[in-house]
């Protein structure tokens, strides 16, 4: 049995009737109707990430690498490889990678690691200008980290630490020719020994690069020390048009802080 699709509400043929119909919008807005891709030219995204440690009185991104996070400009995110040897464990496992190639169109792709020295640059089919998540196909726990870089792996765009199998990062990018509508962000804060602030600032960014904009704070939360999670829900969503990224950073008051956080949001085709 084939899975019928709904038509999405704005793409709705109605002569002689209102243009937005009640029961498509209603369906339209169904997370899991949107989650089994039931519903035509609609889909999403949860995009979650991790920084375990950003340093005190100081503004970090939320991913794996830590630090200030770099955009290329180009399609310049072109291999990915390992860091150490690990051949007898997980050499020439999969690795799917998710981006934007310089058109910023969608772009899923997977890229063996050398089986034979895994610390060897192993070249993706299609150049990627965004990267946003990678994650292990293969039913192994890698033991060490997977870089995606540019030629000489001077920059790391993306990876995947020891033993998580998936990046964590709290950045995405809307492709070209889709609009993305942020229902929420959250974030919550691990304390541990030698991390234990007073308390850390969240916040969302938005840089619209198809008008050649920079970072645009959109909306930004504290968490004080053992106040457990906090979460902003965007009602109604936050529309973020074709070509902008989106991120999300903390500050650490006082001491190193240990940060989790993510968004979530609804894809439409423009």
């Amino acid at each position: 049995m084939t899975d019928r699709i709904i038509p999405r509400y704005d793409d709705y043929k109605l002569i002689g009737r209102t243009r937005l119909d009640a029961v498509l919008a209603l369906a339209n807005s169904n997370s899991l109707l949107i989650a089994r891709r039931l519903i035509d030219g609609v889909s999403h995204v949860n995009k979650f990430g991790e920084n375990a440690d950003i340093a005190k009185d100081t503004r970090e991104d939320i991913w794996d690498e830590g630090g200030d996070y770099i955009f290329p400009t180009t399609a310049d995110i072109t291999h990915i490889s390992q860091e150490t040897d690990e051949v007898g464990t997980d050499g020439g496992a999969t690795i799917e990678l998710q981006g934007l190639d310089a058109n910023w169109d969608l772009v899923v792709q997977t890229a063996d690691l050398d089986g034979s020295d895994t610390t060897t640059e192993v070249a993706l089919t299609t150049p990627l200008i965004r990267v946003f998540r990678m994650k292990v196909l293969a039913g192994i726990v890698l033991a060490a980290d997977i870089h995606a870089v540019a030629s000489g792996g001077a920059t790391i765009y993306a990876m995947i630490l020891a033993g998580n199998n998936q990046t964590l990062m709290a950045i995405w990018a809307c492709p070209r020719g889709k609009s993305a509508y942020v229902t929420k962000y959250y974030a919550s804060m691990t304390l541990g020994t030698g991390k234990e602030p007073k308390g850390a600032n969240v916040r969302l960014w938005v840089a619209d690069r198809d008008s050649g904009y920079e970072f645009q704070l959109k909306h930004s939360m504290g968490i004080q020390k053992g106040a457990g999670n906090i979460e902003h829900v965007f009602d109604p969503p936050m529309k973020v048009s074709q070509k902008s990224d989106i991120k999300m950073n903390a500050f650490a008051f006082d001491n190193p802080a240990q940060i989790s956080a993510g968004f979530d949001l609804i894809l439409i085709d423009d």
